[in-house]
């Protein structure tokens, strides 16, 4: 199970007003906690980034690569931010970023994902064009155009997360949702060779929720999604429920070595 840290978004009340205005301090703070915690990777969210977003990509970049060497996923639909993303990455001699994400929308498909065929970077791939797929079958016939369109640029399987969108269970459709997306991955082991990574944003499933309730959602759907196969998860890391949840995931799935340590909250 491959971890990506959600913390690092724009729309977060601290780090987002650091963002705005450049403070390099509550970045630098925010990777190292994160590492710190256990992430094997940091998801940089800065929305839509339309005004000087190449800067503020760049800036961002910076903040976190000063304290940690840690793989960093470039989040946002500003395709010249990434692109000058993935330039100061390979300025700075850090790994290769995963992008995050392209769609079936027609200006993703023509902007960003040609950044990953350029670039050589890992992407994912959210089931969607305009709108939320509303079942299982609409989320693979999906993921079958995600692929096909990815492999005409000569972007191999290996190198695509595909995301099959979790919905709130607030929502009125969220849970016919969270139960297409456990559909979706049964499904794609027989659809794919060589096979795809999955991914999602887990904790969209308990957004709505009262704070003190939404860990223990998240944790039990994240334990439900890693036993139909999701190689990955972008997730609150600061949250000691969610870790140690992914210890034992690893532990059980034998992709790490167990200790009792691993049952305990951080």
């Amino acid at each position: 199970m491959f971890i990506i840290a959600e913390n690092i978004n724009i729309m977060s009340r601290r780090l987002g007003p650091a963002l705005k205005a450049r403070e390099v301090e509550p970045i630098q703070e925010m990777a190292r906690r994160l590492e710190a915690a256990g992430a094997d990777a940091l998801d940089i969210n800065l929305g839509p980034a339309r005004k000087d977003g190449e800067e503020l990509m760049r800036f961002a970049i910076d903040a976190v690569s000063s304290v940690t060497r840690l793989p960093l996923c470039l989040d946002t639909t500003n395709a010249e931010a990434l692109a000058a993303g993935i330039v100061h990455c390979h300025e700075l001699g850090l790994p290769k970023p995963i992008i995050n994400s392209f769609s079936m929308q027609p200006d993703k498909l023509e902007h960003i994902l040609p950044l990953a065929a350029g670039s050589g970077c890992d992407i994912i791939g959210l089931m969607m064009g305009d709108a939320v797929p509303a079942d299982a079958d609409e989320r693979v016939a999906m993921a079958f155009e995600l692929v096909a369109s990815a492999n005409e640029l000569d972007i191999a399987n290996d190198r695509l997360y595909l995301d099959p969108i979790i919905l709130p269970l607030t929502l009125d459709v969220g849970q016919q949702g969270a139960v297409a997306v456990q559909e979706v991955l049964r499904a794609l082991p027989e659809l794919f060779d060589p096979p795809v990574k999955t991914t999602c944003g887990l904790s969209n499933v308990s957004n709505g929720m009262p704070t003190d309730l939404r860990s223990g959602v998240n944790c039990v759907y994240m334990t439900m999604l890693a036993a139909l196969g999701m190689s990955s998860a972008i997730v609150d890391v600061l949250d000691p429920q969610m870790m140690r949840t992914l210890r034992l995931i690893r532990a059980l799935r034998n992709e790490s070595l167990f200790s009792v340590s691993d049952a305990e909250l951080a």
